[in-house]
This record gives C-alpha cells, structure tokens and sequence, in this order.
C-alpha cells in the first residue's frame, strides 16, 4: 500500500470516528436503523470524496507536467497523443512561418491542421481565423485548435460553423486518459477502490433507509400496544380495589355494642397506582426540567419508566428508569396513555 492510499485510510478512520460521536451525542433519539443509514451514508461520501480528490490531483499533476513542457515539447506531446489516439501521418511542423500549423494529420481519409497553445489564459479569437484562412491555403479538411487552458466566448463564436475543433484543457486530459487506457489502466487500483467502495456503500446506506422508514410504523404500533396492555391492567387493578372497599363499607356492623364501628377502607385513588410509560425514542435523564439541567443517566427505546409527576408547563416528566435512577426527561421521549397523563401531579423543580 502506498503512503498516499494510507494517508487516506487514516483521513477515512477520522471523520468516521468524528461522525459516529456527533451522531451520538447531538441525535440520541434516532433509532438504531437510522444511526446505523447515516453512519454508512458518511462513510460512502468519504470514500467519494477521497476517490475525487485523486482523480482531481492526478489531472491537477498532468496538467503541470504539460505547462513545464517548453512550447517545442508541448507540440511533440500532442503529436505523440495524435499517434496513440490511431492517427496517420503525424508531423510536427512548427517554426515559424508555420502559418498558425503546428502539426498535420491524418484520420479516415481527412486531413488535419493542428495548433498548439501551451496557455495558461484563455486563448483570443484571432487563432482560430488563422486556422481557417491556413484551411483554404492547405486545402485541409479539419482544423484543431488545442490548448492547456481555455477559450473565450468569442472564440467559440468564430469557431461555430467552422470545421474547427476547439480542445480546452479538460478535453485535452480526456484524450491523455484515453490514449493510457489503451496501454494500462485508466487510474491506479489505489485510485478505484474508493470510488467503487462508495458506491456499494452508498447503495447499502439507501436500502438501510428504506427498512428503517418501514420500521417505523410497525416500532410506535409495539409501544403504543405495550402502554395500552399497562393502562388496561391498572384500570382494572384499580377496579378490583375499589370494590373490594365498597363491600367492606356496606358490611353490616358488629352486634356487640363495645366494639367500635368498622371504619370504612377509603377508595384507591388512580393517583396510587405506579404510572408506567414507555420509552419511544431515547434521550437523557436531566437533574433538572430544563435543556440546562444536569445529565445524569439515559433511557432507551422500549425500556419503561415509573412516572412520579409532571412539570408546571408540561413539557418535562419526573420519572424512575429501570437503574433506580430519578430525574427528568422530555414529554417527547415517552409514549403515555392520556389519562395516565392527566392524573400525574404537577413536582416543582
């Protein structure tokens, strides 16, 4: 492995690393499905973006490589990519007098005059009025204007509707890679793999997303179902108290006058029995009702909490979690049956 292609596993390992503990700490609600999609949706974009940043400096490189080239060197370039790109009769002219041709070549029967611009400007328009006056003079067919930069609208302009073609610096890296394709790879295996590893990747990420969207429907119906069984046993708890006091409170007194009356075992409030919630998304337990408060412990999806009360506004609930540890949570982190809720009474901070 080289030392560019480890550089770039060590950059992978810490925007990872770095993903997975913002994903913790700032998203504590978002279900294992949902963490699990956009930790792998990271790591693809990292691994594309590794696999563009190489593609990127490579051309960046060639691109160095041809401005250093003296004028003279850039023609015998570009003649040399004419010849592995299949074309005959490749020539370098040059010099001066040379009447805007640097090169002459031949494909499918056409002949072709070629200029050479080794620029790191746009190139004006008065080239390629060169190339079409050199085109009835040499009574060639096509002309091609290449440069390592670029051309100005105006160039384009007088280029349309003329047999000349224009190749700007990212066309002229275009035809390189095509020419050292025919010979070798495209790019090194070390510049695939990250593009061919984020895309699987990605792939992966967007079915994830997909099984974590129908997860949802069926996750809330389970809690939701959870709290209805645990209200439905309280009420009938309740029930089968009160009516136990009431056959109490009519049995019939005691004959014996020195025994005082039977007094009368009062009905069991709802506000006795333990109110239970439970945890749809998870989040952390606070000292106190506020996004200020200390965090002291955390509850979990699908755990159950004992509700001990409710915040003058509402929005906080004091509760017990399955660790014994007391303290407050956010109305939003728990699936409550509303008459449950209703009866809690209200703690101060």
């Amino acid at each position: 492995m080289t030392t560019r292609s480890r550089e770039s596993l060590v950059d992978i390992a810490r925007l990872l690393i770095v993903a997975l503990v913002l994903l913790w700490f700032f998203f504590p609600s978002l279900t294992i499905w949902w963490r699990v999609t956009i930790v792998i949706g990271l790591v693809s974009l990292v691994f594309l973006l590794v696999a563009w940043w190489n593609d990127h400096r490579q051309r960046s490189l060639r691109r160095k490589q041809l401005l250093e080239l003296s004028p003279a060197e850039f023609e015998e370039r570009v003649a040399q990519l004419l010849r592995d790109l299949g074309w005959q009769r490749v020539q370098v002219r040059g010099g001066s007098g040379d009447r805007g041709v640097d090169i002459t070549a031949e494909r499918d029967g056409h002949l072709y005059l070629v200029q050479c611009k080794r620029y790191t400007k746009p190139v004006s328009p008065t080239y390629v009025r060169d190339l079409v006056g050199a085109l009835h003079i040499q009574r060639a067919n096509q002309a091609i204007l290449v440069t390592t930069s670029g051309f100005t609208r105006q160039c384009y302009l007088e280029a349309k509707n003329q047999p000349v073609q224009l190749w700007d610096g990212p066309t002229l890296m275009r035809y390189i890679d095509i020419a050292d394709h025919h010979g070798t790879p495209r790019f090194p295996v070390w510049q695939q793999w990250p593009f061919l590893i984020g895309m699987a990747l990605f792939g992966v990420s967007l079915i994830l997303a997909g099984v974590a969207i129908l997860m949802e429907p069926a996750t809330q119906s389970v809690v939701t179902t959870q709290i209805g069984d645990r209200s439905n046993q309280g009420v009938l708890f309740d029930a089968n108290r009160t009516a136990t006091a009431e056959t109490i409170a009519v049995t019939p007194t005691v004959m014996r006058q020195d025994v005082q009356a039977i007094r009368p075992v009062p009905t069991i409030r709802p506000t006795d029995i333990p109110a239970l919630a439970t945890v749809f998304n998870g989040g952390n337990v606070r000292l106190a009702p506020n996004l200020r408060g200390t965090v002291i412990d955390q509850i979990h999806a699908g755990e159950s909490v004992t509700l001990l009360g409710r915040s003058p506004d509402g929005e906080w609930l004091r509760m017990i979690n399955l660790r014994q540890t007391e303290g407050w949570v956010h109305r939003s982190l728990l699936t409550i049956d509303p008459v449950v809720e209703a009866q809690l009474p209200i703690v101060e901070p």
